[in-house]
């Protein structure tokens, strides 16, 4: 069996690069996202891997208890890959697969069980080994021939410590177990189509608008009527609503000291003209005063003081969480002071002194995540899990002008309950902000999905979708 990785910034993208290079009949062994796109293994030459895989199975012979032999797992289907999207096979296909996935499963549990004794001795010295071996001779030459099940377990358990014949075997089985799993998912999402086709074209709308397939599932499963795909449609959307939190304008309204946290590049500096200029038309430029912790790089600091400047507010840079308390001391008659932080990737080591400066430097401080939404939902993950231990009020979406679907960052705000307080649309100070509304995000959402017009195709839909319980079984 030949195996090659694809990576590409979609799924779509991944199959057509898939299918131009292997044909039609490679099969799409795991599809995960990666780096910021899609990394999928296919492969081909599978019928002929899976008829030596079959003549290669190691035969465990018990001479003494033929009655307990079982009969050989019948290995001779033969899947089809899933860039062809087949019909559903006939209950007695079905039910072949999952023979042949039980008796997959079992050959890979004996291989594990094999493997543990072998860890085991591993740990032990080097000259204590043929101490061993003399031991469990001793011990399986005086069992008498009654008992072939424990003679069958030594064998099992004597299997040589470094067997790449034994190892390429069970990488074998993985996959082949990835592969069946798949094929299954694949039936029972055809026989969904054919069963409920409204459901199928609910969750390719939802697929659309961005959101993960694990978002979508949530979702049509609280859809109790497809009758109507229309008013289906806008349950889904009422649904994702409601799941959405948002602040009521907090900053701009009652002011404080607030923190802008996030990594280098979603606008944090840009974000803090403009809830100044905002507050300080509401209030008066005399409440507004601005800090940075950015001391690594000259020009953050610099444009922070020019946008300090025209608005006529003093701006402050600090090193350290005593500076910060000094700043802040000497800004306490402010209705408002923002924080500009240093721009960090969520994988800087500076980063624990970052949040050490904005823990220690007084507790009043409320952070606001930043996220850039056209970035994807993994990456957006990883910011929001980094930046969590500063225990965020909220966050702040970025670049909304710059990305073709709002689903990703949705999705994320929604599994990790944060409350979006305001969304950033352009460079402009500061027209360019405007409080987060639920509704006029999700329906903006919704928009950008009739804009762009891309339906989900039917190999990316079983790959999502299908795929998911087959990838939590690998």
């Amino acid at each position: 069996m030949k195996l090659k990785r694809y990576f590409a910034k979609e799924s779509r993208q991944a199959i057509r690069m898939v299918r131009d290079e292997l044909g039609p009949d490679a099969v799409i062994l795991s599809n995960q996202r990666k780096d910021g796109g899609v990394e999928i293994v296919a492969a081909v030459d599978f019928e002929q891997s899976l008829e030596q895989l079959a003549a290669n199975q190691p035969v465990t012979m018990v001479d003494s208890a033929p009655a307990q032999e079982q009969p050989e797992p019948d290995l001779t289907y033969t899947p089809k890959g899933v860039l062809n999207v087949e019909p559903p096979l006939p209950d007695e296909g079905q039910n072949e697969f999952e023979q042949v996935l039980n008796s997959v499963s079992e050959k890979i549990e004996q291989l594990s069980v094999a493997e543990k004794p072998r860890a085991k001795r591993s740990k032990k010295k080097v000259a204590a080994k043929p101490v061993t071996k003399s031991r469990s001779r001793s011990r399986s030459a005086a069992k008498p021939k009654s008992e072939p099940a424990v003679a069958v377990d030594a064998k099992v358990n004597e299997a040589p410590q470094d067997d790449p014949a034994f190892d390429e075997m069970r990488s074998e089985l993985r996959y082949l177990r990835g592969i069946l799993e798949n094929q299954l998912s694949g039936l029972a999402w055809g026989e969904m189509g054919r069963g409920c086709p409204q459901r199928v074209e609910l969750l390719r709308r939802l697929m659309g608008l961005g959101l993960s397939a694990e978002h979508c599932q949530s979702i049509a499963n609280q859809i109790s009527d497809y009758t109507d795909t229309d008013q289906a449609w806008h349950q889904a959307l009422a649904l994702i609503t409601a799941e959405l939190q948002v602040t009521d304008d907090d900053i701009i309204s009652q002011g404080g000291v607030i923190a802008l946290v996030g990594p280098t590049g979603v606008g944090k500096t840009t974000t803090v003209a403009k809830l100044a200029a905002r507050f300080a038309l509401r209030h008066g430029y005399q409440e507004v005063a601005l800090i940075t912790t950015d001391s690594y790089r000259i020009a953050a600091y610099e444009q922070l003081r020019t946008y300090g400047r025209i608005l006529g507010v003093p701006v402050r840079v600090v090193k350290n969480s005593e500076e910060l308390s000094s700043a802040l001391e000497t800004f306490q008659n402010k209705r408002l002071v923002l924080i500009d932080t240093a721009g960090m990737g969520q994988r800087d080591v500076r980063l624990a002194g970052q949040f050490k400066t904005i823990l220690t430097g007084a507790p009043q401080i409320k952070s606001y995540i930043l996220l850039a939404a056209n970035v994807q939902g993994s990456g957006l993950n990883e910011v929001v899990h980094t930046f969590k231990h500063l225990k965020p009020d909220g966050c702040i979406l970025t670049k909304l002008d710059e990305c073709v679907s709002l689903g990703g960052v949705l999705s994320v705000v929604i599994r990790q309950q944060l409350p979006v307080a305001y969304l950033s649309d352009g460079q402009r100070v500061p027209e360019d902000i405007q409080p987060a509304r639920a509704e006029g995000l999700v329906e903006r959402s919704a928009e950008l999905l009739q804009q762009n017009d891309e339906s989900i195709d039917d190999n990316t839909m079983v790959l999502t979708m299908g795929g998911m319980s087959a990838n939590a079984g690998i």
